[in-house]
């Protein structure tokens, strides 16, 4: 059992489970003919579509079997990134859409690694000129000649 709920796995099936379909499922009940009033019994199915769309976390389209119920979800939240990454896992009921959340996950996680380097070496940077002020300016005090100076600036830190 994917999902890992023995109780969400007998209620939901196994097309609801390869989809986003925000609660939907099929029900059952009587086509009632109008002369008679005689019932057999029918079903009406969730109104799913194939779809593409973006992931921007992603960065690629994402085909998705999705309701119109769980399209109009994903509007409400903002996109299907935040539609995935905030609705429970309860609600979700969805294998296709836990393994998304995981590669959502995983790619945040390698966008906020980057920028955190990146922003360490920025940080880094003025560090590393102030340095080099300093050394320029112990030179000039020391009253070292310009090739000296240098000299001194290229040395190690």
């Amino acid at each position: 059992m994917p999902l890992g709920f023995a109780s969400l796995t007998r209620a939901v099936c196994n097309r609801a489970r390869r989809g986003l379909y925000a609660g939907r499922r099929v029900l059952s009940g009587n086509q009632i003919s109008d002369d008679g009033g005689n019932k057999s019994r029918r079903v009406w199915k969730p109104n799913s579509h194939n779809k593409r769309l973006y992931s921007h976390v992603l960065q690629r389209m994402v085909q998705l079997r999705v309701t119109a119920a769980a399209l109009r979800d994903i509007d409400k939240v903002g996109g299907i990134d935040a539609y995935i990454l905030n609705t429970p896992d309860k609600k979700l009921q969805s294998d296709v859409a836990l393994d998304l959340r995981g590669e959502m996950v995983e790619a945040l996680l390698k966008e906020s690694v980057r920028v955190h380097a990146a922003e360490q070496q920025q940080a880094a940077q003025p560090q590393r000129q102030q340095q080099r002020r300093r050394r320029q300016q112990q030179a000039a005090q020391l009253g070292l000649s310009p090739a000296a100076a240098a000299a001194v600036e290229a040395a190690p830190l």
